[in-house]
């Protein structure tokens, strides 16, 4: 399976989403882990534009307004999704690789630059 995990530092801009669509297309991802998205709504026709096609499912957790947030798509021909976890900095993702038949969780972390609140996370 090809998993793409990136910070982006935010998916505002026109570099980073050209960049972002050109490493999904060239390495065949069939799923991609964004953090900090710095966005607070994410919508479908983002996520296509991302991917360059609209098959795909894709989960948003915008944490704390934009802060933290992290974006999680897949290829729906690639990984079939069941169901899914979000805390506060995290979003795991459940389901099965089609093509292997394995059973896939993938988490989506983005850990606070705080001590502190890395303990907890982790705990």
């Amino acid at each position: 399976m090809i998993i793409i995990s990136l910070n982006m530092k935010g998916l505002g801009g026109g570099t980073k989403t050209k960049y972002l669509r050109n490493i999904i297309g060239k390495e065949g991802a069939e799923l991609v882990c964004i953090q900090k998205t710095k966005l607070v709504v994410m919508t479908d026709a983002r996520c296509f534009f991302l991917w360059v096609e609209n098959n795909i499912g894709w989960l948003h957790n915008k944490g704390a307004e934009g802060v933290g947030s992290i974006l999680t798509m897949w290829h729906k021909e690639a990984f079939n999704y069941e169901s899914h976890i979000k805390g506060k900095v995290f979003m795991a993702v459940f389901g099965q690789h089609i093509k292997s038949k394995a059973n896939i969780m993938m988490a989506n972390v983005y850990a606070p630059c705080n001590g502190g609140e890395k303990k907890i996370l982790w705990e």
